[in-house]
């Protein structure tokens, strides 16, 4: 038998404790990766962004157009 299939014989299932602990591993599991690739798309725009506008700065300084 498995380890939570144990507990769960020895607890009936029923322990409010041990839900609400598998209630907030289940938020955690799902928020990392959201908030982990949600940063990582962030700080790429902000480059993108920055980058774009050091080029109109520096098109601007030269006189050139798009």
């Amino acid at each position: 038998m498995t380890l939570a299939a144990l507990v769960l014989v020895q607890h009936g299932g029923d322990d409010p404790h041990m839900n609400l602990l598998y209630f907030w591993a289940a938020v955690l599991l799902a928020l990392t990766p959201v908030l982990i690739f949600g940063g990582i798309g962030v700080w790429i725009v902000r480059k993108v962004i920055k980058e774009r506008r050091e080029d109109e700065v520096r098109n601007a300084e030269l006189g050139m157009r798009n």
